[in-house]
């Protein structure tokens, strides 16, 4: 079972508020993701009337009575409880019938990046171990079709995701995955694959075939690389063969980037190379984070850099950026509840690997905005060292979850662009 520091907080906030050790699946304690320096990084309503289902009403005049007067307790408690967390309550406020927590980040991040580390080792232990009964209808196998080809993607990234969920592997059900709303299976869970639409005429496209899917995609990354990096993209072995990579990771993030059950639409025209621009951008970012690293460490390997310090040794309280705090709240701890996310396993089964595309996206686009502000790789100055040991440490983890999701989608990460 993965590490999870942001669903134990809640808990425990249940649990101070109510009295009960166990949280009930509700929705009361909301992991917030924007403007988290003014808004806090958690909050939740103060008022009786919200957590009715969870307290004893004998004793309340009105449901409309404030939740922090009525079980007694003030924010300082709060605070002072969450020093026995492990997540810990720097400050508490309250604003609009609202308590707003923010966490001492020095302490999260390091908890963040251990245990996003130790996530990330069993993720990986679990996909390698993969035994998923995952099935592909045979009747859709028709590889010429792109709404087969959206199929095998869907099949693979369900596969990975049912390796992951601790439910399915302990009920261990037959997962088939189909196109055809009529195709049955004895003793599965039925999965629907949407079709793939031409954006255009909004009917299944039938006149492009898969290999010209991929085709066009490659073709756009190639316009998109010859924009930024010179004509020689077009003749070099290399780069035909690293844009041929490109193109199919850019079908592959297309195609699973709408809910599997309903149908997608695609844009056939390459000629504004803007549909693959999605999958570019994160492929970008993934080459951005590597070299970074890579870089790091051949300059310790030429002496310039002392080696990196061990995990213990580095003051997270350096990283003071709101976008480091941003990247490591939501992106590296958020990582454990996305997963859970993606499956369904209680009435009914769902997969919803759509949502590792979302957050992808979303995360790319903050670090993009770090990396444009904040130099990581300083000069070899003693006052320098310690701050960029701590952005290494929190870049490689980084790096590491955003692999770690191109894998469950099947697209392979890029080390350079």
């Amino acid at each position: 079972m993965l590490e999870n520091a942001l669903e134990r907080f809640s808990e425990d906030v249940f649990q101070f508020v109510t009295g009960e050790s166990k949280c009930w699946k509700t929705l009361l304690v909301k992991k917030h993701t924007e403007n988290l320096n003014t808004a806090g990084d958690f909050s939740f309503p103060n008022t009786v009337k919200s957590w009715h289902d969870f307290l004893n009403l004998e004793q309340v005049s009105s449901t409309e009575q404030v939740l922090m007067k009525y079980i007694g307790k003030t924010l300082e408690n709060l605070v002072e409880e969450s020093a026995k967390w492990s997540l810990q309550i720097q400050r508490a406020t309250e604003h609009k019938a609202r308590v707003h927590m923010f966490l001492f980040r020095p302490k999260a991040i390091q908890i963040g990046l251990l245990e996003a580390t130790k996530n990330i080792d069993l993720i990986s232990l679990k996909m390698q171990k993969n035994t998923s009964p995952v099935v592909c209808d045979p009747l859709c196998d028709d590889m010429s079709c792109i709404t087969s080809l959206r199929l095998k993607y869907l099949s693979k990234s369900i596969q990975n995701l049912h390796a992951l969920c601790r439910e399915c592997n302990e009920k261990a059900p037959k997962v088939f995955v189909t196109a055809k709303s009529s195709s049955r299976s004895d003793g599965s869970k039925i999965i629907l694959c949407g079709t793939v639409l031409n954006a255009k005429t909004g009917v299944k496209e039938t006149q492009i075939n898969a290999d010209d899917f991929i085709r066009i995609r490659q073709q756009e990354m190639a316009l998109i690389a010859q924009h930024k990096y010179g004509v020689r993209v077009a003749t070099d072995s290399k780069w035909k063969e690293f844009i041929a990579h490109l193109g199919e990771s850019a079908v592959i993030f297309e195609l699973l980037q709408a809910k599997p059950s309903i149908a997608v639409k695609i844009n056939f025209d390459c000629s504004s190379a803007g549909s693959s621009r999605g999958a570019a951008f994160i492929l970008y970012n993934c080459a951005r984070l590597e070299t970074i690293v890579r870089t790091f460490n051949t300059k310790v390997e030429e002496g310039i850099y002392p080696p990196l310090p061990d995990f213990t040794e580095i003051d997270f309280s350096l990283l003071t950026q709101e976008d480091e705090w941003a990247l490591i709240f939501n992106y590296v701890l958020g990582l454990p509840s996305l997963l859970t996310n993606c499956v369904g396993a209680d009435k009914h089964y769902e997969f919803r690997p759509h949502l590792i595309c979302g957050f992808l996206c979303s995360m790319v686009r903050v670090f993009s905005q770090y990396y444009r502000k904040i130099r990581v790789l300083t000069e070899q100055r003693k006052h320098l060292l310690p701050v960029m040991f701590a952005r290494i440490h929190m870049l490689k983890v980084l790096n590491d979850t955003l692999k770690t999701c191109l894998r469950i989608l099947s697209i392979k990460s890029v080390s350079q662009m």
